[in-house]
């Protein structure tokens, strides 16, 4: 049920809005713990968006209520307004009448409609629609309240009369047709106006969809970043993950066959990857679950141990790298001075 003074329902709001921010400054006095300036943590973001959107809400609140102010004082002074126009125009007849009855009988009457910086506020003059599209929720209008038919109504009763024929301003969603208030959907860079569920969907389909990778809308990209507070940790964390394996120009994927999931490259090594979901290893170069010994599958290593056997290398019994002997010459280098001999290896 609508309040019956909405200047009474503005300062609630208010009211309720700056208690918020006092509980918001409470919560980040309980946090406790450090983190870099340029990773906060995830309730650090939440406290931080949430304050936003609370201020932007109280400055909404305090530009309606400005605008209901400016619309009651006008309702209240229109009378007097009237009045004095009403007895300007009276003295302007009254002028032209008496030049009328000079000698020069011929001269022109000035138009009431000239006179500087009158205001007219006959019943189709006085609107105030520009209030209603400035504020999109105001629902002032006194229209119908002109003193020349009578005495204006109270402003109150014309301000709740005209709250119960308003419409509420909505949108269309263009996935689902269905009408929401502007705060509850998204509109794109192509013109889409899309609600904040079906973009949402969106994502997680392309999460689970490589083929719908990267997200598109009319061919332009659309940014996580405008619907990233209505995920989930767990949700956001599976969507930057397959964003990880469907932007990777070398994928491997868990060798265990169970799991099968993709080991981005902090989890790689040089022969082997570990899974961080089964803590399974792969190996880098048959893709199977990591084995013993050179894998027939590298390339690069069979070609050194052919090379090796060319060269009459050996592999060593205890680790298994290639090891060659050395011979080691010993030339005795004979000084002309006695007693003296230098041994060069």
């Amino acid at each position: 049920m609508a309040c019956a003074d909405p200047f009474l329902q503005f300062d609630d709001q208010s009211f309720a809005l700056q208690l918020q921010l006092e509980e918001i400054e409470a919560q980040r006095e309980l946090q406790s713990g450090k983190w870099r300036e340029d990773s906060p943590p995830d309730f650090a973001l939440a406290l931080d968006n949430f304050e936003a959107e609370l201020k932007k809400a109280i400055v909404l609140v305090e530009d309606l209520k400005f605008a209901h102010s400016i619309a009651k004082a006008v309702d209240s002074d229109a009378a007097a307004i009237e009045e004095l126009r009403v007895e300007e125009t009276q003295s302007v007849q009254d002028r032209d009448f008496a030049l009328s009855l000079n000698e020069d009988g011929n001269l022109p009457s000035k138009d009431v409609t000239d006179l500087p910086g009158m205001p007219r506020l006959g019943a189709e003059s006085i609107e105030s629609d520009d209030v209603l599209r400035a504020t999109e929720a105001s629902t002032f209008s006194i229209e119908s309240s002109s003193t020349v038919a009578g005495p204006s109504a109270d402003y109150i009763v014309l301000q709740r009369a005209v709250l119960q024929n308003l419409p509420q301003l909505k949108v269309q969603c263009s996935v689902c047709g269905e009408s929401l208030h502007r705060h509850f959907t998204v509109r794109l860079v192509c013109g889409d106006v899309y609600c904040k569920p079906c973009l949402k969907s969106f994502f997680l389909r392309v999460a689970k969809d490589e083929t719908l990778f990267p997200p598109k809308c009319h061919r332009q990209p659309i940014d996580i970043s405008i619907i990233e507070a209505d995920f989930s940790v767990e949700e956001l964390t599976a969507y930057r993950s397959a964003e990880l394996e469907f932007t990777s120009t070398d994928r491997i994927y868990c060798g265990n066959p169970e799991c099968a999931k993709f080991i981005p490259m902090p989890q790689r090594a040089l022969d082997y990857a570990s899974c961080e979901a089964c803590t399974a290893r792969t190996c880098m170069h048959c893709k199977a679950l990591a084995h013993d010994g050179v894998c027939p599958a590298d390339e690069a290593r069979q070609n050194l141990i052919d090379f090796a056997d060319e060269q009459g290398w050996k592999q060593c019994f205890g680790c298994g790298e290639i090891v060659f002997r050395k011979k080691l010459i010993q030339i005795i280098v004979v000084d002309a001075r006695p007693s003296s001999a230098i041994d060069v290896v």
